[in-house]
């Protein structure tokens, strides 16, 4: 038997080659909007430039063997694409709120949610929209999220867990950066508002004009509100923010029962949060 020795020449490559691999993952998870939960280990991390997005904001199915989205946003620019494996013993909803947490604590608007069968195919989230197959699993173990970042960058966020039937956990992360920016107005819809304030407790809006209700994306915020707490007659919110007493009056001018609505803090100075009573 041979033995293959290593030469000194040999170990200075193979350092720097790990060295640069390890520089190039911390430079992409810097580049990332949050911290990877901490109990995971990395799956798949690519950097695209120039790419062709196309970012989900509603059901979708396949037409024609072709991925078809009730709404989307279709453009160019770089994509940061990240999926991790969860340690055995933690759920994906502890990575999946964790991220969500970081995320809405930054200036951002919600646009879509679904959870369990109502995404639709496994399948097609995996291999279709997220290019990775280990993403497939059973429907009902399957959550999804999506949200803009309105910060100095804006940025869409594609958030993605699931449980294979293995029991392996999985979260994934699209960071999408258009260029030039998306300037078309996105709202999410009722369900969607009402699914992820019962789900997490409370919802963080944009800031709104409320000294100008007429204002075309104030009075679609309050549009969207009013349908949403319709949806269910016996929610009942508070709402904090400097702007809080003025939504709350817009939402009784728009048919919704003092008992159900309250003013709570001035906090936060920037936006809304809407918090369920339980």
């Amino acid at each position: 038997m041979f033995l293959r020795r290593t030469t000194p020449i040999g170990c200075a490559v193979a350092a720097l080659l790990l060295s640069t691999a390890s520089q190039a993952d911390e430079a992409f998870e810097q580049s990332l909007s949050i911290t990877p939960f901490a109990h995971v280990s990395t799956v798949q991390q690519d950097r695209v430039k120039g790419a062709e997005y196309q970012f989900i904001i509603g059901s979708i199915r396949r037409i024609n063997n072709q991925l078809r989205a009730e709404r989307e946003v279709r453009a160019s620019g770089e994509l940061l694409r990240a999926t991790w494996q969860l340690n055995d013993g933690y759920a994906p909803d502890e990575a999946f709120r964790d991220a969500l947490q970081q995320l809405t604590e930054q200036p951002h608007t919600l646009l879509y949610a679904c959870e369990g069968r109502e995404c639709g195919s496994s399948s097609l989230w995996a291999n279709q929209v997220f290019g990775n197959a280990q993403l497939y699993g059973p429907e009902e173990d399957q959550r999804y999220l999506a949200l803009r970042l309105d910060g100095e960058a804006q940025q869409f966020i594609a958030l993605y867990s699931i449980t294979r039937g293995n029991k392996r956990s999985y979260l994934h992360m699209d960071q999408f950066s258009p260029s030039p920016v998306v300037t078309q107005a996105l709202y999410p819809t009722p369900t969607t508002l009402l699914k992820v304030l019962k789900r997490e407790g409370q919802l963080l809006l944009p800031t709104l004009d409320l000294q100008h209700p007429e204002a075309a994306p104030t009075a679609e915020w309050v549009r969207l509100l009013v349908r949403m707490l319709r949806t269910d007659s016996l929610l009942r919110v508070s709402i904090d923010g400097a702007d809080a007493p003025a939504l709350v009056q817009a939402l009784k001018e728009g048919g919704i029962r003092d008992q159900r609505l309250s003013v709570g803090e001035p906090q936060p100075e920037q936006g809304v949060r809407i918090t369920r009573i339980r």
